[in-house]
């Protein structure tokens, strides 16, 4: 921003569920940063642990604190939209994650240039030393990285920024009704662009995630992998009369049946060339495909399950 711009108001959001021991050192680099900005900041942390474990650390830290009690990451966002008053801005920072230096001015700053509804900074994700090659070389957890300005057709909620007035002339809300499933920033970034909604991406501000080691396993990859394609067809096919439904459950089950095969045998190949980043990407995208296929025939594992259960 030039000097004679006013800065706008910022609200910066902490979605949070019983991670307390990663909260003191993200809410010191947040605070650290509003006081080096010019933009009036608060930040608040919202907590959807039913116990209210985050409470006294927010207080701890002197940051505000409210609490979701429905279960799951869309009410807590759409809870943060809710908070914000329609002359701020919502930055939401997920809880497992550090800013950067500059992350805040370059959120604040690309919205200042762009006055899009919504501004995507970028997440990096950090393998920890001893990590398996083949999971550093299929791509998970893995996030594109475009300029500065670039129009975007979906958002990720790890690291953004609303124009909540702009968010609300539009309508558009997360959808509380996903529960524990994820995916809520597909549909939300859906119905903003289907409503005239601008997206950009703000390439400066970044958002340093350091993977867990329990994270870094096949069995865990796996897993979360099958479960992001269960999800895509559940959100891609919600709505609509039942023979829609019906037939477009029936073409994601032939295309995930048809990805199955010709990813799976592509991997079996790449394996006996012993060509491991591509053996590793064949295999993500295999077991996407087998998600498709489950989520197809109405079997869903939800991304944040706290208990482990499948629904369909």
């Amino acid at each position: 921003m030039t000097p004679t711009q006013t800065w706008p108001s910022v609200l910066i959001v902490v979605p949070t569920y019983r991670r307390t021991a990663l909260l003191a050192p993200l809410i010191a680099e947040i605070l650290a940063q509003c006081a080096g900005s010019e933009a009036p900041t608060r930040v608040v942390v919202i907590d959807n642990d039913p116990e209210r474990s985050a409470e006294e650390e927010a207080a701890r830290s002197g940051v505000g604190y409210l609490h979701e009690a429905t279960p799951g990451i869309a009410a807590v966002r759409q809870h943060a939209l809710d908070a914000a008053a329609s002359d701020e801005l919502l930055i939401m920072i997920d809880d497992d994650v550090v800013p950067e230096p500059g992350w805040l001015d370059a959120l604040v700053g690309t919205w200042s240039d762009t006055h899009a509804a919504v501004v995507v900074g970028y997440v990096r994700y950090v393998w920890p030393d001893g990590t398996d090659p083949w999971i550093r070389a299929g791509g998970f957890m893995r996030r594109d990285h475009p300029p500065t300005g670039t129009v975007l057709q979906s958002i990720s909620t790890g690291n953004v920024l609303f124009d909540v007035a702009q968010v609300r002339d539009l309508g558009v809300r997360f959808d509380v009704s996903l529960g524990l499933m994820g995916g809520e920033d597909l549909l939300f970034g859906r119905e903003l662009r289907a409503q005239g909604g601008l997206i950009v991406a703000a390439a400066k501000s970044v958002a340093r995630d350091d993977v867990p080691v329990e994270r870094t396993t096949r069995p865990f990859v796996r897993r979360r992998t099958i479960s992001q394609g269960q999800a895509r067809v559940l959100l891609l096919t919600r709505g609509g009369s039942l023979p829609r439904r019906i037939v477009g459950r029936a073409v994601h089950l032939a295309g995930g049946v048809a990805r199955f095969l010709l990813f799976g045998t592509a991997a079996l190949v790449a394996r006996a060339l012993s060509d491991l980043p591509r053996n590793a990407t064949l295999r993500r995208r295999t077991w996407f495909a087998q998600g498709r296929i489950l989520g197809a025939i109405g079997r869903i594992t939800p991304e944040y399950a706290r208990d482990g259960a499948e629904t369909s």
